[in-house]
């Protein structure tokens, strides 16, 4: 009787044991990516390929590491037909942090698994499917599998990204922007995890301004934003983080939502020219009333799309 006591307490503390690593799992491997010195050869990497990483101050280096550290924790990167090197390791966990930096914390929770195929792939219709995928050259994509989604990305096109850091195309922040755009539930080109619903309404008749603008051929924005409402959210974020000089000379309106969506904003150098390697934490902006509304219109915020906020209808 006493042995079967014992065993049934051992069956019971194993069990309870098992349980609670599985509730700790993830702060255990959060510490342990943590205390891991950040590899020197990665280091050297950012330094030469991410102009994002090379325009942080000192401390600002040390928490993109380690949200890269922490990316990398938690998500695995296949080669398909290509190796995972430490190029592609490190270009690919930048790319995850570059559009979240401003949201310190932020994880891709649904997100496990990163392919990395050597370059642009084909998809071609299949018969014996009702509804058709997307036709076309791909260089990178989100895709969802049960609850749980994995990305695939092209490596050439990845490094391209990063070689030129002013042509204002990056597969890898475009697929994880696409991401932050779900954090909502919805792939629907509005920013709903860091613009305050405040501003949604100025955010919705930007895009679509915007959008009118590419579709009729009078806009510097890639055309392929043209194509929905999610790949205008997307290209942007390319836009924005490799030439937002340039974005704020053109597209004013746009360039300013996007501050306050993503929690960034260029740092202004001396003489008023804005360095796109220049980046820090932007400080809280307050939209009053009678501030100018950030659509673009030239009116006051109370006038223009104040009363089409959630907040106002609320009220």
């Amino acid at each position: 009787m006493l042995f079967s006591y014992l065993l049934a307490g051992a069956v019971l503390l194993a069990l309870g044991l098992g349980f609670y690593r599985y509730l700790t799992a993830d702060s255990r491997r959060r510490r342990a990516a943590l205390a891991a010195p950040f590899p020197a050869a990665w280091r050297a990497l950012l330094t030469t390929h991410v102009a994002f990483y090379g325009g942080l101050a000192a401390a600002e280096q040390t928490r993109f590491e380690q949200a890269m550290q922490l990316f990398l924790a938690r998500t695995r990167l296949t080669g398909i037909q290509t190796e995972v090197d430490d190029l592609t390791r490190v270009l690919t966990a930048a790319a995850a942090v570059i559009p979240v930096f401003g949201f310190p914390g932020w994880e891709y929770p649904t997100l496990h698994e990163v392919l990395i195929v050597p370059d642009a792939w084909q998809l071609e219709t299949r018969p014996d499917q009702e509804v058709q995928p997307l036709q076309g050259t791909l260089l990178g994509s989100v895709q969802r599998f049960q609850t749980s989604q994995y990305m695939r990305l092209s490596r050439a096109a990845l490094v391209q990204g990063f070689t030129n850091a002013e042509d204002r195309h990056n597969v890898g922040v475009h697929e994880f922007a696409h991401l932050v755009d779900e954090a909502d539930g919805q792939i629907d080109g509005v920013p709903a995890a860091g613009l305050p619903p405040a501003l949604r309404p100025a955010w919705a008749a930007v895009m679509h301004r915007e959008l009118a603008a590419i579709r009729a051929g009078h806009s510097d924005i890639d055309p392929y934003a043209g194509t929905s409402e999610a790949e205008f959210w997307a290209v942007v974020n390319e836009y924005f983080f490799e030439r937002p000089e340039q974005l704020q000379a053109h597209h004013p309106a746009l360039f300013d939502l996007l501050t306050q969506a993503l929690h960034q904003h260029p740092e202004q150098t001396l003489g008023g020219r804005l360095n796109p390697r220049r980046w820090l934490r932007p400080q809280k902006n307050i939209l009053g009333r009678n501030s100018p509304c950030p659509c673009g219109s030239g009116k006051q915020y109370k006038d223009c799309h104040l009363a089409a906020s959630p907040a106002a209808l609320a009220a």
